[in-house]
């Protein structure tokens, strides 16, 4: 399972949402360090959000090689019946 955390925008009112590696709770999928729990970096509210696009792209692969895994085990199954 992957979580998300916020981090404030420097001199800016947005907050920038990356995806926690779920392997670990101190690094992003972009390679970021997090401190703490890596639950929020930020307890501001935002007048915007935006997701940081390296964490997202990082995320849908890791998704897509998932569900591809997954579909080779069902057809390797489905073949040996």
């Amino acid at each position: 399972m992957y979580r998300m955390c916020a981090e404030a925008m420097a001199g800016q009112s947005e907050l920038l949402w990356h995806v926690l590696a779920h392997d670990s709770s101190a690094h992003t999928l972009c390679g970021r360090h997090v401190a703490g729990d890596g639950s929020a970096l930020t307890g501001a509210s935002a007048a915007a959000d935006r997701y940081c696009l390296p964490c997202m792209s990082n995320f849908r692969s890791a998704v897509r090689e998932r569900a591809d895994l997954a579909q080779k085990q069902k057809s390797g199954a489905s073949a040996g019946r």
